[in-house]
């Protein structure tokens, strides 16, 4: 599992979301990170229909989608609890 982690521009917002992630690998998940306002970013964005930031998905070894939190930074242990899935 692992969970990707959208962000656009610099706000204390988007701060928190990158360190929640940084958390997240500290404790072994894999984290990646997308910035929507690069390509790469708009691209992973409109594959999760994600259109507000920050935003978090978190993904199955296979691909497929386990959970999407849009605009909002979910809790450590929300975001734990779809990753030991």
């Amino acid at each position: 599992m692992k969970v990707l982690v959208f962000t656009k521009e610099d706000g204390p917002e988007m701060r928190e979301a990158i360190d929640k992630g940084k958390e997240l690998e500290a404790d072994d998940f894999e984290v990646e990170y997308y910035d929507t306002d690069e390509v790469e970013g708009i691209s992973k964005a409109q594959l999760y229909d994600i259109y507000s930031t920050p935003s978090f998905v978190a993904v199955r070894d296979d691909g497929s989608l386990a959970q999407i939190w849009r605009g909002i930074i979910p809790t450590t242990d929300e975001l734990k609890s779809h990753l030991n899935i």
